[in-house]
Formats: C-alpha cells, sequence, structure tokens
C-alpha cells in the first residue's frame, strides 16, 4: 500500500469491490496513496474511493477504509465530501467525519485523562468510535466529567452534553459493568422530562431494584400522550422485574404500588408469589 504504485490501480480498483472484506480493505489502502499522485489513474482511484464513502450501499468498514484512504488529499476536495457525509444515515460515518473536521485525534483514554473538547458532538463522535475499546474504568471517569461539564454548562448545550452521557453509560451496560450505575440511578431520581434514550436502554440492561421507583414515578408524571417516554420506562421497568425475578409482594413493588395504583400495570409483570 505505501508504494503508491500507479499501475496497481486497475487491480485495486476491480478488489475494492471484492466480497471478501479483508482484500477489498487492503485494496482500498492501495488506492489511497494512487489518488494522491497527478495523472488519470490518480483520479480513477480517487473518484472510487469517494463513490465508496459517500454511496451507502458498501459495508460500513468499506466505507470508513475509503474515508482512511482519502487523507492527505487537498482540503478543498476533503471539504466538499465531508459536507456530504455530515449528513449521513450511518452514525459511524458521521462519527468519523465530525472527528476529523474537529481535528480530534485524541483517544478516548487521552481525553479523560488530559480534558474534554469544548464541543459535546465533539465528544460524542469519540464516544461513539472509542467507548468499545475504553477501559470501563476510564468511562466511570468519563461519566463524572461530563456531568461536571453539564452542571458548568450554558443552557443551550446541556442537553447535548446529557446526552453524551448517556452513550457513556449504554456502552458501558453493554458490558455489563454497573461502575457508574449509582449515576443512573441519580439521574433517573432528578429527572424532570424525558432522557436521552442511552439512559433508557442502561438501565434496562443494568438497572437494579433501586432503580424501580424513579421508574415509576417518571412513568406517573409523564404524559398520557408522550407514548416515547412511557413505552421507554415501562420497558426499562420491566425488564429490572424480570432480570431481578421480582415476585408482586416484593416490598419495593408493593411500596410502588401504594404510592401510585396507575402502575398495577407495570407491576403485574412480576411472577406471581406461590
Amino acid at each position: 500500500e505505501a508504494m503508491g504504485d500507479a499501475r496497481a490501480v486497475t487491480a485495486a480498483l476491480a478488489l475494492s469491490a471484492d466480497p471478501n472484506d479483508a482484500i477489498g480493505e487492503a485494496a482500498i489502502a492501495v488506492l489511497g496513496p494512487i489518488a494522491r499522485g497527478g495523472d488519470g489513474r490518480a483520479t480513477r482511484a480517487f473518484e472510487r474511493l469517494a463513490a465508496l464513502v459517500i454511496g451507502q450501499d458498501a459495508p460500513a468498514e468499506r466505507r470508513l477504509a475509503a474515508l482512511a484512504a482519502l487523507d492527505g488529499l487537498p482540503e478543498p476536495l476533503l471539504a466538499r465530501i465531508y459536507e456530504v457525509l455530515a449528513k449521513d444515515p450511518a452514525s459511524r460515518i458521521v462519527a468519523r467525519v465530525t472527528r476529523k473536521t474537529a481535528g480530534a485525534i485524541m483517544s478516548l483514554d487521552a481525553l479523560v485523562e488530559h480534558g474534554l473538547p469544548d464541543n459535546p458532538a465533539v465528544l460524542a463522535a469519540v464516544v461513539r468510535e472509542d467507548a468499545d475499546k475504553t477501559n470501563v474504568t476510564a468511562l466511570r471517569r468519563l461519566v463524572e466529567s461530563i456531568r461536571d461539564r453539564e452542571r458548568h454548562s450554558a443552557s443551550d448545550t446541556r442537553a447535548a452534553w446529557m446526552a453524551v452521557r448517556g452513550q457513556v453509560h449504554q456502552s458501558m451496560a453493554a458490558r455489563a459493568s454497573r461502575l457508574a450505575l449509582y449515576d443512573l440511578r441519580e439521574t433517573l431520581e432528578q429527572a424532570t422530562g424525558p432522557l436521552p434514550v442511552g439512559f433508557l436502554a442502561a438501565t434496562a440492561a443494568i438497572g437494579d431494584v433501586p432503580c424501580l421507583e424513579p421508574l415509576a414515578a417518571a412513568w406517573v408524571a409523564a404524559p398520557p400522550d408522550d407514548r416515547w417516554w412511557r413505552d421507554h420506562l415501562a420497558e426499562a421497568f420491566r425488564a429490572i422485574v424480570k432480570r431481578e425475578n421480582l415476585k408482586r409482594n416484593h416490598k419495593t413493588l408493593k411500596r410502588i404500588l401504594e404510592r401510585w395504583p396507575a402502575t398495577g400495570v407495570l407491576v403485574a409483570s412480576a411472577r406471581r408469589q406461590s
């Protein structure tokens, strides 16, 4: 790949569409240096890479490989491509473009250690790309850093910071980590309206019995016509009841039902006492 030998362009163009992902991505890596040349073969290589990354038919990994292969090309060319990709339906593509345009080259570990970017959208992009390979202890520290940023941010960006915190919770929950469960509970208890979906997904995945009362309270307080919020609250409530194998005579469920009789439809998901 590093040779950039333009004589390889015909083979690389053909193999960039190979059904084998490893072959396709290797061919794309060959096209990158060729595209930075100065003849007609460079144009062919660039056009293929641009078509791959902008088109939505190729797998995300292949599109990301094409995006990486375009690095080093003139900024005006890349700016036009990035402008198109910023509206792409594939969140991983958008995350990579957001990161590239912001120059956010530091890993998530490094950001936790040295300080968060000022733009929550940039951090969201880094989280989307790096969270799955970041140690959960570092992610717990990130949750605390984001929450501190929320407290001190302007009202027009607070919701965006909270949404990123929800992303981190969802990533931790996907790995069955409860290291930041305390923050999840507190967020549920303090919620005065719908939370970003990451919080609810995390609660459904790793929430415990103490999460049930704030979920029930939020469900009762939610407007009847807010189906999205009510349905997600109910889903998280029932997921915890099932995972914890609760019976209907469990003290927490009895307390919830006594306080909010309307939650009978939620409590009904628990097993009947034998």
